[in-house]
């Protein structure tokens, strides 16, 4: 948690402070107007960004999102040298988010009109975040090809396990180098990105009085929105198994804001990287290089984890197809 005197900051506000308990990410505090939550913005620019698509959801009608009050001069936060702090309400009685169609198909609504708010803000461009995926996803599949390529002259005459690691290295090269070609599509125009987080999860749902709440974000790792999408639909997925809530997310959130080609385009360029078996394979050949045992239950693992995510993969590029079939001259 970042040094800051709080005392001096609570000041600021009209409530009086009673007890404060430190957080992993916040200060809660006991105050005169009920419990609140103090959060620390290590960056300025998304602190004010973070401010203005919150505030722009709620007068779209979506008011159970955790907004800045007001210090006594008015103003959103709090600056304390190079940091923001904001204040917000902390809610007691937030039920567990369970995700079902209905709870699937409100989210998707809900997740659009966020993003729409996101894009009418200038503080952020979506197009300097997509490069910086690019660049990431560019260099990751160098790394991964140069890390083979001295597997595969150590271990080329071996049999047994280190013989199935190293059969799994072409097809793993093959797809990242797809994520790769798709990140860089040259008909994604810089008009269709926009920032948004690259971490919802269902953590950030909650239920109180049977509506839905959005929470969280207040030091969010950012990336365009289409990852945003992406991440969330792969997260439902792998937790749920269950296709007609993915359905009904991307039926919610079409509603408020169609996705293009483009967008379809970018999601599914960033599900279609194979994290899971890349990072196990990885630490595999780290270890064996070095001449010590690992067990490839891991790699097993991902190799699961991962055709589920080829169900996914092709279950959004047949949906991305469907209304553009009467137009559409290639596939995905």
């Amino acid at each position: 948690m970042d040094k800051i005197d709080l005392s001096e900051v609570c000041q600021n506000y009209r409530a009086r402070v009673i007890r404060v308990t430190p957080l992993d990410d916040c200060y809660l505090l006991e105050t005169n107007r009920g419990p609140k939550e103090l959060h620390v913005w290590p960056r300025i620019d998304v602190m004010r960004w973070s401010f203005a698509w919150r505030e722009r959801l709620a007068r779209q009608g979506f008011r159970e999102v955790e907004r800045f009050i007001r210090t006594r001069e008015s103003k959103p936060y709090v600056l304390v040298g190079k940091q923001g702090v904001t204040m917000t309400d902390h809610v007691r009685k937030l039920e567990a988010f369970h995700p079902e169609r209905d709870t699937a198909y409100q989210s998707g609504r809900v997740v659009a009109m966020m993003h729409l708010s996101q894009q009418e803000s200038n503080l952020l461009a979506g197009a300097d975040y997509l490069r910086q995926e690019q660049m990431k996803a560019e260099t990751e599949w160098t790394r991964a090809k140069s890390l083979f390529e001295s597997y595969r002259a150590k271990f080329a005459k071996e049999k047994g396990e280190k013989r199935w690691v190293g059969s799994l290295m072409q097809p793993l090269l093959q797809r990242m180098e797809r994520s790769v070609t798709m990140l860089g599509d040259d008909r994604i125009a810089a008009d269709v990105l926009s920032v948004s987080h690259k971490d919802l999860m269902s953590d950030n749902w909650g239920l109180a009085n049977g509506r839905l709440h959005l929470r969280g974000f207040f030091r969010p790792a950012l990336s365009v929105q289409q990852r945003d999408v992406a991440g969330y639909l792969r997260h439902l997925y792998l937790t749920q198994l269950d296709l007609s809530q993915v359905d009904a997310f991307l039926d919610g959130y079409e509603e408020v804001k169609p996705l293009t080609r483009e967008d379809y385009t970018l999601m599914l360029a960033f599900m279609a990287r194979p994290r899971e078996i890349w990072r196990s394979v990885e630490a595999y050949v780290n270890r064996v290089s070095k001449n010590k045992e690992m067990p490839i239950t891991g790699i097993e693992q991902a190799i699961k984890s991962q055709q589920s995510v080829d169900v996914l993969l092709r279950h959004i590029a047949d949906r991305a197809e469907r209304p553009r079939s009467e137009s559409a001259n290639e596939p995905l």
